[in-house]
């Protein structure tokens, strides 16, 4: 059995397409899909819709939320601490898109030939990787300490995750953790579309880390042909920024302007 792993898009709608073109090609089985769809660009209805033509194709798919998701209540709340730029997009998304999005687990437990999957956004509130560069995110390590505290009360035999832009393949006390990076967003200093492929045969699992190239130029223009520079400057410069360096800057923005 082949499964890819995908997990957050961040409205990168483009780089979204080109690894769905890339999983349509690698013969896989299922897919499942990690969370923070929304909320990162412009691009925010275009991913929805692909992944909701993607779950049409076949209920196979597994699809979970993300803390991005978590945005819509507050939203729909009107809370004041929400950003303007996540007003329009949650408006422009439409009732279908939202409907679809909350109606998204939180979390999955599967069992695929006799080995135990715990699908979920972030594992824990124990960090699974240990800060070294808060910029430069490929130098950081997998918190092994944490991830053993993790392990002591997982039902599971494998924990599939997404949130942290990176990747990992790390087994810990007998228990396996895997970490698909990301799609829209890499953290660790490589700008292509990542996810990963688990292959499940006679009871083992490996992992291979799959790059895929997309034209970045064409999101950043995407930004520029919808006003997102003009309306959300600082906010949309970071995101950009973030998404070319494939190292995280949206931190130092001032997200509320």
């Amino acid at each position: 059995m082949r499964i890819a792993i995908v997990a957050d898009i961040h409205s990168n709608h483009i780089a979204f397409e080109a690894v769905l073109k890339d999983i349509n090609i690698r013969d896989t089985d299922m897919t499942f899909f990690l969370g923070d769809y929304i909320f990162g660009g412009y691009g925010s209805n275009e991913t929805v819709d692909l992944l909701m033509r993607y779950q049409k194709q076949s209920q196979k798919h597994l699809i979970i939320s993300g803390n991005i998701e978590e945005l819509i209540t507050p939203i729909e709340e009107n809370a004041d601490w929400i950003y303007p730029v996540n007003k329009q997009i949650y408006n422009e998304l439409g009732i279908e898109r939202v409907s679809f999005l909350k109606s998204l687990p939180t979390n999955i437990l599967i069992e695929e030939e006799g080995i135990s999957m715990y699908l979920c956004h972030n594992p824990s509130e124990i960090e699974a990787f240990t800060v070294v560069d808060s910029l430069k995110r490929e130098n950081n390590i997998p918190n092994m300490r944490g991830l053993a505290k993790i392990a002591s009360g997982m039902e599971s035999d494998v924990c599939i995750f997404g949130h942290y832009h990176l990747f990992m393949d790390e087994e810990v006390n007998g228990k396996r953790f895997i970490c698909p990076s990301s799609v829209g967003m890499p953290f660790n200093g490589d700008p292509r579309a990542q996810y990963i492929l688990l292959d499940i045969f006679e009871g083992n699992i490996t992992t291979s880390r799959q790059y895929v190239e997309y034209d970045r130029l064409k999101l950043v223009e995407g930004f520029d042909r919808k006003g997102y520079f003009e309306k959300y400057g600082n906010w949309s410069m970071n995101m950009v920024t973030t998404i070319l360096t494939a190292h995280n800057q949206v931190g130092s923005q001032e997200l509320r302007k």
